[in-house]
């Protein structure tokens, strides 16, 4: 199992993962922020594919979890931009895995590609002088090194990870970089005192994305991190491929990834321990890892009074204020300074600017009363369309449900003892129970049991239903009712 990759051109790997307790309540675990429209009308995500739209590219692959699958397709499809395919990882072991997965899966393909890996979560705003930077670090990493780029600092920043640089590297008689002090090079998020001294001693911010040959980066997985190496590796070869068309799916295999160690960073797996990693400087190219929601307001366009205001938000005589507004209700603040409101479709949070780094500890304190809103939203992009949950003061559930082109999902009444579907409009689809397909006629209700299989496909263009579910468990998830695509074996969900 390998990502085939063209020599002449940079592969990019676009690393989509994360928890979504940063930014709640307007990130969840199903919804992460590299999803999220935070500083325009595209998600992060979506600004990173298109970050890779260039010549100097070949198409991107993507790396993400089962539990993402669903988004990824759907955004993708969104930007009508090519793919090359999808490494899907079992569990998210830490950066180190999701890199070892794209070292091997990419190596296997051609020994010498040059991977250009990066996390879908960041905002670059000037995405032309990145290019430029990696372009010029081209020649570092054809001459077998790891290459790190750092972010110029433009203040002490106590939330980022810093690099030390070393001697100045030349290539061909050209400085391009420097090498990395080794050890010591990388060093963990400081305090606000010694994060002073590093920007005056002319460290970079660890901007987490990196360019190498594939066997490379193999070569220091092996040397340095054999547990993570083996794990994958074996994973990678014991897996799965399927050409989906359009781009290929790569699965490897869960019992052998479930060996990778937890939560390895890639800096304390490889990077602190080589001797072959340099980093070249970025300056000015508007980088920014959105780390908190006083982040968010840092980094968004304001108001003549420093207010951001996104959605239906409106303020009076108020200062330096961040205001999301998703839900569809007018939020308005009045007389007031320094404040953060996030109104999504089923939470509020207002908490001071200051104190936006709490949103972690209030996230954890959620989640020991179990609430359903830290993890997951009432509405998500499937692959096959999109679903959104209300709810019903009777006991019941209603959802509703859009199929797009000519789709079909498939899957198992559970939970809820009966379930009933009513389709919208002039609209053309039908329901099989156990392969007898039958349509649907608009506005009549068809109910199924809990137990059957079933599925929804369209006749063709675009079906729009209501779907109710009678259900004791009332914070029951979107994932609980369809299973994520990637979950269902083909022909059960067809995509048009």
């Amino acid at each position: 199992m390998s990502i085939p990759t063209k020599p002449a051109k940079i592969t990019p790997a676009i690393m989509i993962g994360g928890s979504g307790t940063r930014l709640w309540p307007l990130s969840r675990s199903n919804m992460p922020k590299q999803f999220l429209q935070l500083v325009d009308d595209r998600s992060l995500f979506q600004n990173t594919l298109a970050r890779v739209n260039d010549p100097m590219f070949s198409a991107p692959w993507l790396l993400t979890s089962r539990a993402f699958i669903d988004m990824v397709n759907a955004q993708a499809r969104q930007m009508e931009q090519e793919f090359a395919g999808i490494v899907l990882e079992p569990f998210q072991r830490g950066t180190a895995a999701a890199l070892a997965a794209i070292a091997v899966a990419a190596s296997q393909g051609d020994a010498d590609a040059l991977v250009l890996a990066m996390p879908a979560d960041h905002v670059i705003d000037n995405p032309a002088l990145f290019l430029e930077a990696v372009k010029k670090a081209v020649p570092l990493a054809e001459n077998s090194k790891i290459v790190t780029f750092g972010i110029v600092p433009t203040a002490p920043e106590t939330g980022f990870g810093y690099i030390r640089p070393g001697e100045p590297h030349v290539v061909n008689g050209e400085e391009v970089g420097a090498l990395v002090d080794q050890p010591g090079g990388f060093l963990e998020k400081p305090d606000l005192g010694r994060a002073k001294q590093f920007v005056e001693m002319g460290y970079l911010w660890n901007a987490g994305i990196f360019l190498f040959r594939a066997s490379v980066l193999v070569e220091e997985l092996k040397r340095h991190a054999p547990a993570v190496y083996e794990a994958v590796a074996a994973s990678i070869a014991g897996g799965t491929t399927r050409n989906l068309g359009s781009h290929t799916l790569l699965m490897p295999a869960d019992e052998d990834f479930a060996r990778c160690p937890h939560d390895v960073p890639i800096d304390t797996a490889v990077l602190e321990k080589s001797a072959n990693v340099a980093v070249v400087p970025c300056d000015d190219i508007g980088w920014a890892d959105i780390g908190s929601l006083s982040a968010l307001w840092d980094i968004s366009a304001k108001d003549e009074n420093g207010n951001v205001l996104r959605g239906d938000g409106f303020v009076s005589q108020s200062r330096n204020c961040l205001v999301h507004a998703q839900s569809g209700r007018r939020v308005v603040l009045s007389h007031i300074e320094d404040i953060i409101v996030i109104d999504s479709e089923d939470a509020i949070v207002v908490l001071p600017k200051a104190q936006a780094q709490r949103v972690k500890d209030i996230v954890a304190s959620l989640k020991k009363i179990d609430a359903p809103e830290v993890s997951f939203t009432r509405s998500a992009l499937k692959s096959w369309g999109a679903v959104k949950i209300d709810r019903t003061y009777d006991g019941s559930q209603v959802c509703a449900v859009t199929l797009h082109g000519k789709n079909s999902v498939t899957y198992r009444v559970s939970g809820a003892e009966r379930e009933t579907w009513f389709l919208h409009g002039d609209q053309r689809a039908e329901y099989g129970v156990d392969g007898d397909f039958t349509p649907f006629v608009s506005g009549n209700p068809v109910s199924f049991s809990r137990g059957q299989v079933v599925t929804i496909r369209n006749a063709f263009g675009l079906s729009e239903f209501t779907y109710v579910r009678k259900d004791p468990d009332l914070n029951s998830k979107i994932d609980d009712w369809f299973p994520q695509v990637a979950e269902i074996e083909a022909p059960k969900v067809r995509l048009g």
